[in-house]
């Protein structure tokens, strides 16, 4: 099996590498969003269509990661965000129906805003709350539509929150672990802020269920642990494995309008693909802060 990632130097593509390498899965090239000088054999811009459409050789299953993910600078340019998420995904089915790649996953992200019920499944109403996640609803609305007109196998995944080595150092875990560090106090927006939080790992193994399994039409698929942990439970273990004491503050004016608890209702992906998730929150932690 040959499968093409996009966005593979990110978190979740680099991790997921890591995991085809050792299980030996074909890897068909080096795909980033941000390069645009380079040489086509190594990297291509999933904005530069031209480019893209000249590669040659057989691929069996697309995962689409690549996009513009930080919510922060998604509001102070939006036109950025919309653009490489709707154009860059646009031009990744253009090139799947014209290579005759018939299974693509689609990376997506939590669309739902504030929940009108917990757990959240996929008939939950919409209503994403940035330009970022907004970018990737439509570019969902564009998966689903080419699935429909061109016979295409997509399947979307929409992630809650995944953490582990590599994520992003502004991400929140990353953020709470570096200010524990530097000043021993950690900062939250408000009290009782529940999350839902699923280990890379376990995502990684989900996808690898997908592409030995994958399914007809265009599917939509929640992702998380199922369970929500408090911020202060985190800060616990934390505080645990770092054998510090934090203290904690709290600042609402850091994420005005904060969400206070989401979790992924993850039965239809978890009946579909016999998937569990393994590493439970405090693991997961552990195995971060070894990293």
């Amino acid at each position: 099996m040959k499968v093409l990632i996009t966005g593979e130097n990110g978190f979740i593509g680099k991790r997921l590498k890591q995991h085809f390498q050792r299980l030996g899965v074909d890897i068909f090239s080096n795909y980033n969003v941000n390069d645009t000088n380079v040489n086509i054999n190594k990297q291509i811009n999933i904005l530069e269509k031209e480019k893209l459409d000249r590669l040659q050789g057989n691929i069996d299953v697309i995962i689409h990661l690549a996009s513009k993910t930080s919510i922060p600078l998604s509001l102070a340019d939006p036109y950025d965000t919309y653009y490489t998420n709707i154009i860059g995904t646009l031009n990744i089915l253009e090139f799947a129906r014209n290579k005759d790649i018939n299974n693509i996953i689609n990376v997506s992200t939590y669309v739902y805003g504030r929940p009108l019920y917990n757990p959240i499944d996929e008939n939950h109403p919409v209503n994403p709350h940035s330009p970022y996640n907004k970018s990737k609803l439509l570019a969902e609305e564009l998966c689903s539509n080419y699935s429909k007109d061109y016979k295409l196998n997509i399947v979307t995944l929409r992630p809650f929150y995944i953490y582990g080595p590599l994520s992003k150092p502004l991400s929140f875990l990353p953020t709470i672990i570096h200010q524990i560090k530097t000043t021993g106090k950690a900062i939250l927006s408000q009290k009782n802020t529940k999350r839902d939080f699923l280990y890379i790992d376990d995502f990684v193994k989900l996808i690898l269920r997908i592409i030995n399994d994958f399914p007809n039409g265009y599917n939509v698929y929640n992702v998380g642990s199922g369970k929500s942990n408090s911020l202060e439970d985190v800060i616990e273990i934390l505080e645990k494995n770092m054998q510090r004491k934090v203290s904690i503050d709290y600042d609402e004016s850091i994420r005005p309008n904060d969400i206070l608890e989401m979790v992924a209702d993850i039965r239809k992906v978890s009946n579909k693909f016999s998937w569990e998730p393994e590493i439970d929150l405090e693991e997961g932690l552990k195995r971060l802060l070894s990293n």
